[in-house]
């Protein structure tokens, strides 16, 4: 075969010195933030705290023996400052002793993904989070199985939710909807939290197919396994997140190769095609959200907006203080965000929950520290030939428009995401894999049409 079209393959020899124990606490904690509500119906909130805390106390040790200067060299200066105005928030939070006690949650959170920053390459990322989600989607798909079998509900083991009732239907760890043709909740108790873990799963698991990362057979059945639960769980702002993904991943191979005059006209046609898409969505509205078996107002998100924002206009500078999840059953947080009568603990966009917690300072930090490893990842997904870097720039354009009506990137997994994006995206150039001398879209070419084209004489 020509060597041109031949994908470069890496592959990571597991008998390296630590390879496997540093995996394995990076794949423990992956998993406790990844199926963090699951986790807390079966063993409480402080049970996830332990829980946590075993994979993190190791992560940390291995950690503080990287190369800590370089590391330090790669923060982005807003990731830096948007800790710094967290922790200056305890001086006008309206709720001092829980900004206190989640500045340590937080700032812990943050530490875990420089850990997998340090010590993990982009593949073996892909391969922990990958191997993480299979585990979680095919779980969850026997688990709700089980509970429609059984035609049982099924309730959190540990309840410890004081805004709510253990016998509201809502805080169900599964409603055993599978065979009635409601959404699924799946192991991580959340409709929307697994429709986003299986978002996440697309992405990586067409990555894993493309780069040769698992056999043909497990890339695909986890790629259908990813598909049907998005589908069972019927959330329609992981839909429109997946059609932005989509969109990103068709534009970034096409504009590959290309000179600077047709990446930028490629550019140009995806911003009008996805402004008028946006545009007709907002003005037809009303039937986009029926047809699609959804209300107007995104489930009640609309009033949760409302109320958030009229808390905004009365410290729009400052913020009301760092607190990520809302705090049950104190000021300003009771009562502010029902809907159906279920009181819900985050204003269900990232944006506007950084605005209420942070202020416009706050708000103007995230949206730079986006725009800029936007740019970054986005470059290193077009300029590099291989396949594996596209990932990245994926799972961020995904993680932000999905948080358009949830704010799960400023907590758990989302918030790991978000700084091993933003850091990880500075390494140094040598840090990354060989380029190769074919382009993705050749990449994409079956094997056995390549050869035929290859093979083909050429007309003299």
């Amino acid at each position: 075969m020509h060597a041109i079209t031949e994908p470069i393959r890496i592959i990571t020899d597991p008998r390296q010195k630590g390879y496997r124990p540093r995996t394995w606490i990076a794949t423990g904690g992956v998993f406790i933030l990844m199926a963090a509500d699951g986790v807390r119906a079966g063993v409480g909130w402080w049970g996830w705290f332990i829980a946590f805390a075993v994979f993190w106390a190791p992560a940390m040790i291995l950690l503080f023996r990287s190369k800590l200067r370089q590391l330090w060299g790669q923060l982005p200066l807003s990731l830096l400052a948007i800790h710094g105005l967290m922790l200056l928030s305890l001086i006008w939070s309206a709720y001092t002793f829980y900004t206190f006690r989640v500045l340590g949650l937080q700032f812990g959170l943050t530490l875990f993904a420089l850990f997998l920053v340090a010590r993990f390459d982009w593949r073996e990322l892909l391969r922990i989070f990958a191997n993480v989600i299979r585990v979680i989607l095919a779980s969850s798909l026997a688990f709700e199985l089980y509970a429609g079998f059984e035609h049982t509900r099924i309730k959190p083991l540990v309840f410890d939710n004081p805004g709510g009732s253990a016998g509201n239907a809502s805080y169900f760890w599964s409603e055993g909807n599978i065979f009635r043709g409601e959404r699924i909740q799946g192991i991580v108790a959340n409709a929307n939290t697994l429709a986003a873990i299986a978002m996440v799963g697309v992405i990586l698991f067409a990555v894993e197919h493309m780069i040769f990362g698992v056999s043909r057979w497990l890339s695909w059945l986890s790629m259908i396994l990813a598909a049907l639960t998005i589908a069972l769980t019927k959330s329609a702002g992981v839909g429109f997140a997946l059609i932005t993904v989509i969109l990103a991943g068709i534009v970034s191979i096409a504009a590959e190769g290309k000179d600077r005059d047709t990446r930028h006209r490629y550019y140009r046609l995806a911003w009008t095609f996805s402004g008028i898409v946006l545009f007709f969505a907002l003005v037809y509205r009303n039937e986009v959200f029926t047809f699609i078996g959804k209300s107007p107002d995104m489930t009640g998100r609309a009033g949760i907006w409302k109320n958030v924002m009229a808390l905004v206009a009365q410290r729009p500078i400052q913020g009301w203080g760092w607190v990520s999840y809302w705090i049950p059953g104190i000021k300003p947080f009771k009562g502010l965000g029902i809907v159906h009568g279920v009181e819900y603990y985050q204003s269900h966009n990232a944006y506007i929950e950084m605005f209420f917690q942070l202020g416009i300072i706050g708000l103007a930090l995230l949206l730079t520290l986006l725009s800029v490893a936007f740019v970054k990842v986005w470059r290193l997904a077009v300029r590099h030939t291989n396949p594996l870097y596209l990932w990245p720039i994926l799972l961020l354009v995904g993680l932000m428009a999905q948080n358009l009506t949830e704010s799960r990137m400023l907590v758990e997994i989302g918030w790991v995401y978000l700084v091993i994006i933003t850091v990880k995206v500075n390494e140094p150039v040598d840090a990354l894999e060989p380029v190769g001398r074919s382009t993705k879209r050749e990449k994409l070419v079956p094997r056995r049409l390549r050869r035929l084209i290859l093979k083909r004489p050429t007309k003299e």
